[in-house]
């Protein structure tokens, strides 16, 4: 975040000739830090919003300038969003899972395909799950499936979830010839409800379901979730799986370069 926030200052500052104008932005930012000191993550949030319309009513600076610190701001907002989750629920269902379970039935899955292929078989990088742990609890919170990190992202916003990646200080390699580096599958089952002492089949059942769907699309024009799953350039995957209040399960998989 540190990183974005920099280079968001830069390319705004470096389009500024006013003198007054670094002197608002450092105020403003000033402020902002001055405000939230010893606050809690929820007043923070508070906070950061807060300042959104105040930024958007300084029309005396650029807008190029005003729309830098709005996205910061955003970005802020929804570092605390994806990182302050309450998982209560998310342990409870999952303390009847068997979770290398699910993980070697998600790789082999896959791992069948690619080999029909000719292509080679993914590795599991448990190290890395975190990602897409972290990703899937934060849609069982919000209680809805979306690529988006920002609320300014379409929906696939590759730079975003990027960013994401770096919070977890992971950096991949330059892009080569135009490939992406990762991609990031999200499915989504409604209705899970396992009263069971062990929910490991069912739950590998509903996320069955999910991986069919998107093998399906194979044959079809759109095949965006098919084509990360046989991605020739990529190595290693990695699944996060949440549960939200509402009963749906969340299955997130990310697939990447080896690095």
């Amino acid at each position: 975040m540190k990183k974005l926030l920099f280079w968001i200052i830069i390319i705004s500052l470096i389009t500024i000739t006013h003198a007054d104008y670094k002197t608002i932005v450092t105020t403003v930012l000033n402020d902002i830090q001055t405000t939230n000191n010893n606050k809690t993550d929820l007043q923070k949030r508070q906070n950061f919003q807060n300042y959104i319309p105040k930024i958007q009513k300084l029309t005396i600076v650029d807008q190029r300038v005003r729309d830098a610190l709005i996205t910061y701001l955003n970005a802020k907002i929804a570092e605390i969003d994806e990182w302050k989750i309450n998982t209560n629920k998310w342990l409870l269902e999952f303390s009847k899972i068997d979770p290398q379970k699910i993980r070697d039935t998600r790789l082999q899955r896959h791992n069948e395909e690619r080999r029909n292929l000719w292509l080679h078989e993914f590795t599991y990088d448990l190290q890395l799950e975190q990602t897409a742990t972290n990703r899937a609890q934060y849609l069982a919170k919000i209680d809805k499936s979306t690529h988006s990190r920002l609320s300014t992202d379409w929906y696939y916003n590759y730079n975003s979830i990027k960013s994401r990646f770096e919070n977890f200080w992971i950096t991949f390699p330059r892009e080569k010839n135009w490939l992406a580096n990762f991609h990031e599958n999200i499915a989504l089952r409604r209705n899970y409800s396992c009263n069971k002492t062990d929910c490991t089949d069912y739950t590998i059942k509903r996320i069955k379901d999910w991986f069919n769907f998107f093998m399906a699309e194979k044959y079809k024009d759109y095949k965006a979730h098919y084509d990360a799953i046989i991605a020739s350039h990529t190595k290693k995957m990695w699944v996060g799986i949440a549960i939200s209040s509402s009963n749906k399960i969340f299955i997130v998989t990310h697939y990447s370069v080896d690095f």
